[in-house]
């Protein structure tokens, strides 16, 4: 498990190192949205964003394991938890959160179960993964009413937290996104006909051994979206052993993080070899 306390440590030991910790937005119930930064603030930045689905929380601790071994010269902007009302609902159930009202309304949405390990929504039972305007609504899985997961909310970005996201994006102007989800071991590139830079989903599943595949049948994720508005390469990471469950995955992190190692570091690298030209 890893718990907001763990969370806030693993930011503060961050913040001791030398890293910028700052926040970019807050979610349904008011929990901040951190961002860290590290490196050189000119020159191309790169963009990683983690557990935006509330199961898959464990891709928290990995990237900030990544952060904080980090050393490159590229600016690097991270989001270790997209929605973190989400997460601590996974983790902790109705207990995290205080207000009765939200508390019946995500017990209801959950099929009056207080097992919320495979929640992948917000507070508000929006899959925020799903709520960017990239053919939003046009996903293989998408439903169009709140549910524990796949909702793709009233309109696009109708959330705090794919706002907030979304938002950041165009402040920072980043050469590559990175998205760190669970579970699979695969990466997937590029979005309809749009594959830019595949060479660097290519290097990157070299070195963590993942497989790279083509996105199909997505649409409205954080990563759509990217890919369409700016041409440049957004990679959906899926980390961790199929065969373990999202709760097993949290004993993982050190061994996950291992294959990830490298991977900042080579988008560093690309991103100063495509402003070198």
């Amino acid at each position: 498990m890893f718990t907001w306390q763990d969370y806030e440590q693993s930011l503060e030991r961050l913040k001791s190192g030398g890293a910028r910790v700052f926040v970019v937005g807050y979610s349904v119930l008011g929990r901040p949205i951190y961002g860290v930064f590290k490196g050189s603030f000119s020159g191309g930045q790169i963009l990683i964003q983690a557990a935006i689905h509330a199961r898959e929380g464990v891709t928290a601790p990995v990237v900030l394991r990544m952060m904080e071994e980090y050393s490159g010269s590229a600016g690097v902007w991270c989001l270790p938890m997209t929605d973190p009302d989400g997460v601590e609902l996974c983790l902790r159930g109705l207990d995290s959160i205080a207000d009765e009202e939200k508390r019946r309304y995500v017990f209801e949405i959950n099929g009056g179960s207080t097992d919320f390990s495979l929640w992948k929504a917000n507070a508000n039972a929006v899959d925020l993964n799903v709520n960017f305007p990239a053919r939003w609504g046009t996903g293989a899985q998408n439903v169009t009413y709140p549910a524990p997961g796949n909702y793709i909310g009233a309109y696009p970005l109708d959330q705090p937290e794919s706002r907030a996201l979304h938002d950041f994006c165009l402040k920072i102007q980043p050469r590559v996104t990175l998205s760190y989800h669970a579970k699979g071991e695969v990466i997937y590139k590029g979005f309809e006909c749009a594959d830019p830079y595949p060479q660097l989903a290519r290097e990157i599943g070299t070195a963590t051994g993942y497989g790279v595949f083509e996105s199909s049948g997505s649409a409205g994720g954080f990563k759509d979206w990217f890919v369409a508005t700016s041409f440049l390469p957004g990679l959906t990471v899926e980390v961790g052993e199929s065969a373990r469950s999202y709760a097993q995955l949290y004993e993982d992190v050190e061994a996950i993080y291992a294959r990830n190692a490298q991977v900042l570091d080579i988008c560093s690298r690309f991103v100063q070899d495509i402003a070198d030209g």
